[in-house]
């Protein structure tokens, strides 16, 4: 198999398997549990960080509860809505590119 081909299509299709992998792995994550932070401001010693609760707000959604995630981060909700409509959005354009691509070698 080609290295160039594989990245290619590695390339086309890496953003929508990154979000959906990170939804999938929030969704089975469990809002209570602590753990390491990966805030960049939290590591530099900062006490403010602006996605703190996120990925809790997140699971919490998953589960329906939406006080607990609202209290958890308020963007956590509109993340899952606006990923979901990302990944969907990718998914439409390398459908109808491929789509358009049978057609053309099919046509010439």
């Amino acid at each position: 198999m080609n290295v160039a081909f594989f990245m290619k299509a590695f390339r086309k299709h890496i953003e929508w398997m990154v979000f959906l992998t990170g939804l999938v792995l929030l969704a089975f994550m469990n809002p209570e549990s602590s753990g390491t932070s990966f805030c960049v401001f939290d590591l530099l010693g900062f006490d403010f960080c602006p996605g703190e609760g996120l990925g809790h707000s997140i699971a919490y959604s998953f589960r329906g509860n939406f006080d607990a995630a609202i209290q958890a981060h308020i963007a956590g909700p509109a993340a899952i809505l606006i990923l979901s409509g990302r990944i969907l959005s990718i998914w439409r354009t390398l459908y109808y590119s491929s789509t358009l691509t049978k057609e053309t070698e099919n046509n010439g």
